[in-house]
């Protein structure tokens, strides 16, 4: 396994799940929180220091600085209080069907990647450009992270979670 010492991982939690009508990170997935689930992904992909921004009760979080506003929002801040990493390895908390070989993927891309047509999960490397962009996507083409093709083995690996319907799909395949 690589060493990833150097990277960070943070789930990003600090939506409002309107959507869902509950918290989200705090939905039971196969026995554990969402939020706990997500983590571990991240371990099992050999991040040793993981993060979670946003607000999650019973949970240490970065507070977003400016909560609500988005996930692009809440990467910059992360990105402006963490110091001394070599990079970010962002996930949101609502793709529970991730998998440690495909983040390995984005992790082999030495100055960063997301993967086609899905701005998250995303590796963010340095140089971080100061942006105003709202979107993730936005903010990836400022900082100059460049797409790679996700395999097709993993695609189905890439659903969000947003409504209830939504997560009968991803606990009921």
């Amino acid at each position: 396994m690589d060493d990833f010492s150097t990277i960070a991982g943070v789930v990003l939690a600090g939506g409002r799940s309107s959507r869902m009508g509950q918290n989200k990170a705090l939905l039971d997935y196969r026995g554990k929180r969402l939020i706990e689930h997500m983590m571990e992904i991240l371990k099992k992909t050999g991040i040793k220091e993981i993060f979670i921004s946003g607000d999650v009760d019973g949970y240490d979080c970065l507070s977003d600085q400016a909560p609500f506003t988005g996930p692009a929002e809440a990467i910059k801040s992360v990105i402006k209080r963490l110091s001394g990493y070599a990079g970010f390895l962002f996930v949101p908390v609502d793709m529970p069907l991730l998998k440690p070989d495909m983040l390995h993927l984005l992790l082999q891309q030495k100055e960063g990647g997301y993967f086609i047509d899905w701005p998250l999960p995303a590796f963010i490397t340095p140089p971080y450009q100061l942006s105003e962009k709202k979107s993730v996507q936005g903010l990836l083409d400022d900082y100059g992270i460049y797409p790679v093709a996700l395999p097709e083995h993993f695609s189905s690996s890439m659903k969000n979670a947003n409504t209830p319907q939504d997560w009968k799909e991803v606990v009921n395949p």
